[in-house]
């Protein structure tokens, strides 16, 4: 199974109400839990597929239910929304749309609390984002009903950091859009025409396998995180060290207990010492969980994510390319 499942089952924990997370976060935990480390060759981008379509620079609109950010597209003629979803790295499509037509293998996930359901692969003819195209690819599929309902909304499926590989990507939640720049080999936009602002901040990026983490400071200490739109909160690992989580003011706290009689812990506080470059950023709501299973998968510690509440904070610049990631921070965002 390609590595965008792991954040796949990850983001159900975030992105619906506590007593759905409740429902939910066991048998992902133990589907995560139940996997092998990856081999070296996980390490590469799970879906190549380029981005066709007559423009330069194309603005796409963004849409909220709730914190998800969800943005119009069409798939083999079928309209609605994807969750744009930097924290996994292809897309995944919503069975209950595509069940019927087009499948190509499928397999079970599934751990001690239980079976999650069937994962299929699906032959895309043809998204379209705007003005962007994709054409003749494979998706994972899975049953996204649950989440759909959540939030009575219709949601085809996600859309991962990998379909923005051929742009410089601007996420501006404020307003509510997303710019993608196309870009010469140098990295620069072909589009003079929009101009770069001076940036706040400008952090190295590090890309593994269509996933983006960058280094955060708690408590003056290096921690790395991956950035991922697609959820709606941040996260913390419980295993980070005492002195950390003792900064995060707990406001309350989610038991889950699964198929099985594994519980999990969720603890919901506030970030008190939380600090990216040289700019401090207190104040963030965060969930508090075990992230093991997901450092068990890439092979290396996750210790934390920086979902929606962090994005709301500016406007963001993702260059794959270059490997950064610039922000301009919202007045009084920062201190």
């Amino acid at each position: 199974m390609k590595k965008s499942w792991f954040l796949l089952f990850l983001f159900l924990i975030l992105h619906i109400s506590v007593s759905t997370v409740n429902k939910t976060l066991g048998a992902k935990n133990e589907v995560l839990t139940n996997k092998k480390s990856p081999p070296a060759s996980y390490f590469h981008p799970s879906v190549i597929v380029k981005a066709q379509g007559d423009f330069q620079s194309v603005i796409v609109p963004l849409k909220r239910a709730g914190k998800l950010i969800l943005i119009d597209a069409i798939v083999d003629s079928i309209q609605g929304n994807l969750i744009l979803d930097t924290g996994s790295a292809g897309m995944v499509l919503n069975s209950m749309y595509f069940r019927k037509t087009r499948r190509a293998g499928s397999q079970s996930s599934g751990g001690i609390t239980g079976d999650v359901g069937a994962i299929s692969k699906y032959r895309i003819k043809k998204l379209a984002v705007s003005e962007a195209f994709y054409e003749n690819f494979d998706a994972d599929m899975t049953d996204l009903g649950h989440l759909e309902r959540s939030r009575n909304v219709r949601i085809l499926g996600f859309f991962g950091l990998s379909m923005l590989r051929d742009f410089e990507v601007v996420i501006d939640l404020k307003n509510n859009l997303m710019e993608l720049h196309r870009l010469d080999r140098s990295g620069q936009r072909l589009n003079i025409t929009f101009g770069q602002p001076s940036f706040d901040l400008v952090l190295p990026a590090s890309n593994m396998s269509d996933v983006l983490f960058v280094e955060a400071s708690i408590n003056k200490k290096k921690f790395l995180f991956c950035l991922d739109t697609g959820a709606e909160s941040n996260v913390l690992s419980n295993q980070l060290p005492d002195k950390v989580l003792n900064t995060v003011t707990v406001t309350r706290r989610s038991t889950l207990l699964g198929v099985g009689s594994k519980k999990v812990n969720v603890f919901h506080g506030t970030m008190n010492d939380f600090s990216i470059g040289n700019h401090s950023m207190n104040g963030m709501p965060t969930l508090i969980t075990s992230l093991s299973a997901m450092a068990h998968a890439y092979g290396l510690n996750i210790d934390g994510m920086l979902g929606c509440d962090f994005f709301e904070k500016g406007v963001f610049y993702i260059d794959l390319k270059r490997g950064r990631v610039g922000i301009c921070f919202h007045k009084n965002q920062t201190e």
